[in-house]
């Protein structure tokens, strides 16, 4: 008969030494539990999902691998996702890596668990490190050294139905329910009569471009062809982008996620965009390219696309190619609330290209589409 059995108290919780691991398969509960208690959502923190994002990538590098911090009896008190990824420098392949899903037990805020999260990411083998974060997680990053992009740190809006966009807007600051439904149907009639006024600013226009669905095969052909003429670049290969178009396509929270190849009458592709359209109307753009002096035709075309499926509003990052076709559409530019783009390299040049805006970085090489 054993101790127990006789009733002798039960075995002590075995201790371990606290501190930073690489996350394993096995952790994949408590990261789930860890995610519900930080977010308070369970959108994004099924064990399955999670798999999916931290081991199951077409990007694999057993030098980069994601962090946990677990205290004395094992349990899990802080997580930093890292993605491995390939970028392009000036021709030259380099190893990239983007921090997601970064966050710390709520109880746990006043330990070092996250600036020694951040410590370990930013010592890694990869030459260039992405996070995106809020207030608190730039704060730590620039104390280790880190940077901030100004330019992709910025997104841009463009109203589609002015009056249904400024009343979501309301919305969104706590206007009363009572009184959104009152203003509701005048801000329709508002936006309906919009489009029949001849040369007004927000009236759209079918585009004079054509279109098809986007594949794989023709979304590779698309990054390679304009993406090229920037000093840096992600790789991406079609194994990769079938993951990507799958996992993109598995987040039906964010609402249908469309997929457009942008062409001329004779077929010669002329830029891309891929885009959610939720229940908030408003069209979030996940990827957006195409040759720089043709631009203004993707856009125009992206725009009447999500105003024939309902969209109140599209908004999408910054990009350089981007400020004069925007600002000839009425658009506005603002940065996300408490939301900053975060580098990091030992390398100045590739700073300085990213700073210069000479990258193509759109929200498929940060945390948005991961966390979103």
């Amino acid at each position: 008969m054993s101790a127990l059995e006789i009733g002798s108290a039960p075995p002590l919780v075995e201790r371990v030494r606290p501190g930073i691991r690489p996350l394993r398969e096995a952790d994949l509960d408590q990261l789930a539990a860890l995610y519900r208690g930080v977010y308070g959502s369970s959108v994004q923190s099924s064990p399955a999902l999670l798999k999916r994002i931290f081991f199951e990538l077409p990007w694999r590098d057993d030098d980069v691998n994601s962090l946990v911090y677990a205290n004395e009896q094992g349990r899990i008190i802080g997580c930093l996702g890292v993605m491995p990824r390939r970028m392009r420098f000036r021709g030259r392949v380099i190893r990239a890596a983007v921090g997601h899903h970064f966050m710390v037990d709520r109880s746990k805020r006043g330990s070092l668990a996250g600036v020694e999260l951040a410590r370990r990411f930013l010592r890694g083998p990869q030459e260039l490190s992405l996070a995106e974060g809020n207030e608190s997680s730039r704060q730590i990053w620039e104390f280790l050294g880190g940077n901030i992009s100004l330019l992709y740190s910025l997104c841009w809006t463009r109203a589609l139905r002015p009056a249904q966009y400024s009343l979501s807007f309301l919305k969104r600051r706590g206007l009363p329910a009572a009184a959104a439904l009152m203003l509701g149907t005048l801000c329709h009639g508002a936006d309906a009569a919009l489009q029949l006024i001849p040369q007004q600013a927000f009236r759209l226009h079918p585009p004079s471009a054509f279109s098809d669905d986007l594949d794989t095969v023709t979304w590779l052909a698309c990054l390679s062809a304009f993406s090229n003429s920037r000093s840096l670049q992600p790789v991406y290969d079609s194994a990769s982008l079938s993951w990507l178009m799958q996992t993109l396509d598995e987040k039906r929270h964010c609402g249908p996620l469309h997929k457009v190849v942008v062409r001329t009458h004779s077929g010669r592709p002329l830029g891309w965009y891929l885009y959610y359209l939720g229940d908030s109307a408003i069209a979030q753009v996940v990827q957006l390219g195409g040759k720089e002096d043709e631009m203004a035709e993707v856009l125009d075309h992206l725009f009447h696309h999500a105003w024939q499926r309902g969209a109140i509003a599209v908004t999408g990052p910054m990009d350089r190619s981007l400020f004069g076709p925007l600002s000839r559409s009425n658009s506005v530019f603002h940065r996300p609330d408490n939301c900053w783009m975060l580098m990091h390299s030992h390398d100045q040049q590739i700073l300085n290209a990213i700073h210069a805006g000479d990258a193509f970085l759109s929200r498929l090489e940060g945390e948005w589409w991961i966390a979103a």
